[in-house]
């Protein structure tokens, strides 16, 4: 009964799963999987009339696909814009169709396109969470940028608006009536114009439903920190290890000798060390921060140890603590708290995750960390996805 009247601890099921999902996927195994490596964009002319109609779903499949074809075959290295709320579940049930979408898309990706998305979340929250989960192969390139648009819209009329360098794709139906829906294709240039200053309104109407940082933003993403570290609010980390801002620097130099680290890997660690303790410092004059983090005994480390987390400094390469630099790290922690006292940690029995970790901003903002395959920081805003990560539950157990 608890579970069918509260709807914060569904919510937190939804994110539990989606979390799973990023914990353990690795793009580079998806990669290989999809031969993405081996697809070719291909070169030669696509002879579509300069406008078609589309009617129906079968037809607007269609259309779908010859938008793609049309993109990826054209000389233009313009972003690909693409926003729809047309109905979606008698569509997915076509796996060829979805299989010919994503093979579009990943064609897109592979010619280096950029990709500007407005996603509907205008649904059920275990849906949202769902369509994100998939979404997760395509994030991690680096070169989508995920939008939303803020409040209900409209519930009667859906539409549907792509639009690239060489074709735009724009449609609508009636809810309830998909199969009375309609798309109209060009390629005609002032129609594409036409397109493109649409997505650009529609773009400045948007709310970036994530940001996202890889190697190429780590400036960018420095610069976030920093700022952040100087704004008001509690914090709260969830952690697959100790956190690096309370790790002595003779103990980090250590274990980054031991582990073989390149100078250059090193000098980023470092760098990355600094600004973490610089920036818990600020936050922790005027803020409370909790750190929720493993306390494995020896046994349990021996079968699966733990790694130091670098996402922040953009290194992909493992560090493996022995229990000697973990425990020592452990006592470090400890230390830092009772020399901070607006700095609690408390203890899990085990990691909650093993590659990601989270960090939550009150009411401002979470971060996904993960640490490789690749390394990357989503930053997530949306309101109610937000309040559903502020309301997961883990265990813990007293040190």
């Amino acid at each position: 009964m608890e579970w069918l009247c509260t709807a914060k601890q569904r919510d937190a099921e939804s994110v539990s799963k989606f979390l799973a999902h990023l914990d353990t996927f690795d793009l580079n195994e998806y990669i290989e999987a999809i031969h993405f490596g081996e697809i070719k964009v291909p070169s030669l002319p696509f002879r579509r009339p300069a406008s078609r109609n589309y009617y129906g779903i079968e037809e607007m499949k269609q259309g779908e696909l010859d938008f793609f074809k049309a993109t990826a075959l054209s000389k233009s290295a313009a972003p690909v814009f693409m926003c729809s709320d047309m109905p979606m579940a008698d569509m997915a049930e076509d796996l060829d169709f979805g299989k010919k979408w994503m093979f579009g898309i990943a064609v897109a990706l592979r010619k280096g396109l950029h990709l500007d998305i407005i996603h509907n979340i205008d649904r059920p929250f275990e849906e949202m969470m769902l369509g994100l989960e998939s979404w997760i192969p395509i994030y991690m390139t680096g070169q989508v940028s995920p939008y939303y648009l803020k409040g209900v819209q409209n519930t009667v009329y859906c539409h549907f608006h792509y639009v690239s360098g060489a074709a735009a794709l724009t449609g609508e139906c009636i809810n309830g009536f998909h199969e009375d829906g309609h798309y109209h294709f060009t390629n005609n240039r002032e129609e594409v114009q036409h397109s493109r200053r649409i997505a650009d309104h529609l773009l400045q109407k948007a709310q970036p439903l994530m940001e996202i940082y890889k190697a190429p933003q780590a400036d960018l993403f420095r610069a976030f920190l920093k700022n952040d570290a100087a704004t008001v609010g509690a914090r709260q980390n969830i952690l697959s290890a100790p956190p690096l801002y309370t790790m002595p620097e003779d103990l980090l130099g250590r274990i980054l000798k031991r582990s073989g680290m390149s100078a250059a890997d090193a000098e980023s660690i470092n760098a990355a060390l600094k600004q973490q303790t610089e920036n818990i410092e600020q936050i922790l004059t005027a803020n409370t921060v909790i750190d929720e983090l493993p306390h494995v005994s020896e046994e349990a480390f021996r079968t699966s140890p733990l790694t130091l987390s670098l996402s922040n400094a953009f290194i992909e390469n493992t560090v493996t603590y022995t229990y000697e630099e973990y425990t020592a790290h452990l006592k470090a922690t400890k230390i830092f708290a009772e020399q901070h006292p607006n700095y609690t940690v408390r203890f899990a029995e085990k990691p909650a995750f093993r590659n990601i970790q989270i960090q939550i901003h009150e009411n401002e903002w979470v971060m996904l960390s993960k640490s490789k395959a690749p390394a990357i920081h989503f930053v997530i805003r949306h309101s109610k996805m937000l309040s559903a990560f502020q309301n997961m539950i883990l265990p813990y157990v007293e040190d």
